[in-house]
Formats: structure tokens, sequence, C-alpha cells
């Protein structure tokens, strides 16, 4: 035993950080929990030249927006405050990140690609990669 503790003092010290430990684990969970189940809903429109990304990320401003493209996909990253994921400390609004990846149904040019963002609804349009059907190869 600690020296100037007794037996029920220990007992309530292991007590307190036991607790201490279970908050934790629970509010990693939590965390956890949103994380995987909080994923925007989006729409893919295909047209003759663009393909069109719709994704609701509503609740959110826009610059705490961040968009990423490649040829192949959209990567859209926001972080919004989130009031019903308090600790226990009484900070009742926690930043939450929700991450959604769209991968495009045919390879575009990101250089040639907007985004707006309306009423909740984030919107980017990307020119498809022009793709010729048939070369002509000339015999030597």
């Amino acid at each position: 035993m600690k020296k100037g503790m007794d037996s029920k003092g220990l007992i309530d010290k292991m007590l307190e950080d036991t607790a201490k430990t279970i908050d934790s684990i629970k509010n990693d969970i939590e965390k956890t929990i949103v994380d995987y189940t909080f994923v925007p809903g989006k729409d893919i429109i295909e047209t003759n030249d663009s393909i069109i990304v719709r994704v609701d990320l509503a609740g959110i401003k826009k610059e705490n927006i961040d968009l990423n493209l490649t040829d192949t996909k959209l990567r859209v990253k926001a972080e919004f405050e989130d009031e019903h994921l308090g600790d226990l400390k009484g900070n009742n609004r926690r930043p939450t990140v929700i991450r959604r990846t769209v991968r495009f149904p045919k390879k575009v040019v990101p250089e040639e690609s907007e985004a707006k963002f309306e009423n909740g609804l984030l919107t980017v349009e990307v020119s498809k990669l022009e793709k010729k059907e048939s070369y002509t190869v000339n015999i030597k």
C-alpha cells in the first residue's frame, strides 16, 4: 500500500481510475461509430463530356470543406462541430470530420473542374478525359 493511504482510500482511487478509463474508451467508441455511420449521400451524373458529383453536406460551412481530385476519384473531407458528442467536462461541442471518396465511372481531367456549394449541396463537375475509339497506324 502507498504510504499515507488506507485500504478504503486505495480502493476509491482504483475505482476512480477505472471509471476514467471506461469513460475514455466510451468516448473513443462513440467517435468511431459516428465516423463509420455518418457518410453523406451522393449522386453521380454522367453527361456526354463531363461527370457531375453531388454530395449532401447540410450543416457544414463552405470554408470547412476540402476537395481533392485525381483522374479516377474525388475525395471530400468536411469538418463540423457535433453538439451531441460532448465530453463529461462540460464541453458540449466536439469537432467531427467526415470523409467521402467517390470513384468516377470514367477517367477525368482534374484541372478542368468546377465546384460550388449551395444550400448544403456540394456540386463538382469534371471534364471527361477524351478517349479515341481507334487509331490509324501508318505502315512504314
